[in-house]
């Protein structure tokens, strides 16, 4: 058995020293199958791990707390300021206006003190720091703005525009906030207004019954531990008003997203690898189809179907790697051009490397839909007798697959549909995902049977044209 195992390798080689004529279909299918199961999950992945290396910078500090309607209470303000850094900062909404007749917008204010950011940079344009642009200054207050508040109300850095009571000069733009995705509020209906807290009292916004929310972004000394620190806090006020958030978690709805979208996108890139493997299997018809008379010699020279069957399974198995090897070569580069290409105010930083669980998920995808759609034309071609391949080179004759294929298929098809569930991050979508995938393959099979048996119900009209089609529909089928 080893001894027929290397000639069919041998022979394999042999063919394939032809090239890649015949398996370009094949190819193409596959690698541009697995490409896209493989980019997906590199890309998400790299967005995962960017936000889990940007966790202090996105939520402001090893911790946050929020409160909304109310501040922290001193003796807990006192209690966090003994045992590590704390910045202040109050978000609302609020009208921005300029000019008279006044020119209004609605605003996502945001005070911060001194201390902002505990970690990250903001960039402002011009160039200065987070102090000095909002620093009080010829009895003007200064603020930060987003670009498209200027646009808005058609001002420029250095003009003036009154939130409240108070007048601010915009000494700068927004570049870039680090925080802003781990922003407390949940909906941003205007642009960014960046002002220190000491100047929040003289816009008289703060009233009873005001909707404002009071973040506090911690960040513990080097040698303290997140996990010991959040028990002495729970244990110290158990009844606090405040919802806590750590660095494990940044952003819940950011990588909720991420992992939604991640998904949704694996979905479209199996789905991708699915009608790419019914391309890998009508290739691999084609192919064999072209190799009968070659079938048909190995056959009467005593050529058992076993035999057979081991020398193009090599083949098709590699091929199939080379596709596969290409398809992974293209999700392992994607990161690095979606970092290359991503703009820099983009509030997730992506680390480009490679990520092998989500390039083995690929490899096994791909290797498992390969097997699944070229075993059947695999078996039927060396199960025929020697006379049938050679009467097949001028009439077609029908070839079933036995049994214990059909099992092997199904054995595959069960993996490939564990492995899909079993690597989701959502399994229930996933299952169902399988099951559509299912219902689909089996409608377009039974279309198609449909389609055949109309043809030779239509085989008895006179029409010539009709007729023709009812052949090719043999022909088809046959192969």
């Amino acid at each position: 058995m080893r001894k027929s195992f290397i000639l069919a390798c041998r022979v394999a080689g042999r063919e394939l020293r032809g090239g890649l004529k015949g398996f370009r279909v094949f190819l193409a299918c596959l690698t541009l199958g697995v490409g896209a199961v493989a980019a997906v999950g590199s890309v998400a992945e790299a967005l995962l791990a960017g936000l889990e290396q940007d966790a202090r910078k996105i939520l402001g500090g090893d911790l946050a707390l929020r409160l909304v309607h109310r501040e922290i209470d001193p003796a807990a303000r006192d209690w966090l300021a003994a045992r590590a850094t704390v910045s202040a900062a109050s978000y609302l909404r609020a009208m921005a206006e300029t000019g008279t007749p006044p020119n209004r917008t609605v605003v996502e204010l945001k005070a911060v003190d001194g201390r902002y950011p505990l970690f990250g940079d903001a960039q402002l344009a011009p160039d200065m720091s987070v102090s000095t642009a909002l620093a009080r200054a010829d009895d003007r207050w200064g603020a930060a703005v987003d670009a498209s508040l200027l646009d808005r109300l058609g001002l420029a850095v250095g003009g003036e525009v009154r939130i409240g009571d108070a007048m601010f000069t915009i000494r700068a733009v927004i570049k870039r906030e680090p925080d802003r995705i781990g922003n407390p509020a949940a909906l941003m209906l205007g642009p960014r207004v960046l002002v220190a807290a000491e100047s929040l009292a003289a816009t008289g916004l703060i009233r009873p019954g005001s909707l404002v929310t009071y973040a506090y972004a911690i960040r513990l000394p080097p040698d303290a531990s997140l996990t010991a620190f959040k028990a002495e806090l729970a244990s110290a006020f158990p009844e606090a008003p405040w919802f806590v958030r750590d660095r494990t978690e940044p952003s819940p709805n950011v990588t909720r997203f991420i992992e939604r979208t991640a998904l949704f996108m694996a979905f479209v890139g199996l789905a991708s690898l699915l009608i790419g493997g019914v391309g890998v299997g009508n290739a691999a018809v084609a192919y064999l189809g072209r190799k009968t008379e070659a079938i048909a010699t190995l056959k009467c020279l005593g050529a058992e179907s076993r035999f057979i069957f081991q020398t193009y399974l090599v083949q098709m198995a590699a091929m199939a790697s080379v596709g596969i090897v290409a398809g992974l070569a293209i999700g392992a580069a994607a990161p690095f051009g979606v970092a290359w290409v991503m703009p820099e105010t983009f509030p997730v930083s992506l680390e480009a490397r490679l990520f092998p669980k989500a390039l083995a998920i690929a490899a096994a995808a791909g290797a498992l839909v390969s097997a699944a759609f070229s075993l059947a034309p695999l078996a039927r071609a060396a199960r025929v007798r020697p006379g049938a391949l050679f009467r097949d080179l001028v009439v077609p004759v029908g070839r079933r697959t036995g049994w214990r294929v059909a099992v092997a298929i199904g054995a595959i098809s069960l993996v490939l549909a564990t492995v899909v569930v079993a690597t989701a991050p959502d399994r229930r979508l996933a299952a169902w995902f399988v099951v559509g995938a299912i219902v689909s393959l089996a409608a377009f099979r039974f279309a198609a049977v449909g389609a055949v048996r109309l043809a030779r119900v239509a085989r008895h009209i006179g029409v010539v044209e009709i007729r023709l089609a009812h052949t090719s529909a043999v022909a088809v089928t046959a192969l």
